[in-house]
């Protein structure tokens, strides 16, 4: 179960960085090479087996489109149902200099990979908005994205997002 927990506390983080770089055109595309830096263990909520709530924190750095290098900081809280789980919240704020995008994801899906009955790592999707954005991000202003994300290594994610 502590395999479990360690990946279950990184999904957390996981969807979210999801999205906050920019990308000023419709239809671009970008990757968020992500960390997670704080995650709570599952939380069992005690009405059935495996329901359980998970938050977790993560930054990540922007590869390719116009805020290529941008660093992005999130949150996202997640409710498991075994080794599936579905977002309840995501946000977060991609900086570089001259330019601040926030979002807020408004579906998210996640599913633990299991080998052998262990977790070891996780995918997933969704959607999302751009909610404010200043400078140079000022293009994504209510601009909707897609985003799938998966495990890179321990406590590692990378999220492909496209803009609506």
């Amino acid at each position: 179960m502590q395999h479990a927990q360690k990946f279950i506390g990184l999904a957390g983080a996981a969807v979210i960085a999801l999205c906050s770089s920019a990308v000023a055109q419709s239809g671009l595309s970008f990757r968020l090479s992500c960390h997670s830096i704080g995650n709570s263990p599952p939380e069992p909520l005690g009405d059935r087996e495996g329901h359980a709530l998970a938050v977790g924190q993560f930054t990540c750095r922007t590869e390719g489109g116009p805020l290529d290098g941008a660093v992005m900081t999130g949150i996202q809280i997640w409710e498991y149902d075994k080794t599936n789980a579905v977002g309840l919240s995501g946000s977060g704020v991609t900086r570089r200099p001259g330019a601040t995008a926030a979002y807020q994801n408004t579906e998210s899906k996640l599913a633990l990979t299991l080998v052998d009955g262990k977790v070891m790592g996780f995918t997933g999707s969704g959607r999302g908005a751009y909610t404010m954005v200043t400078g140079s991000a000022a293009p994504l202003k209510g601009k909707t994205y897609s985003y799938t994300f998966q495990t890179t290594g321990p406590f590692q994610f990378a999220v492909d997002i496209k803009v609506d």
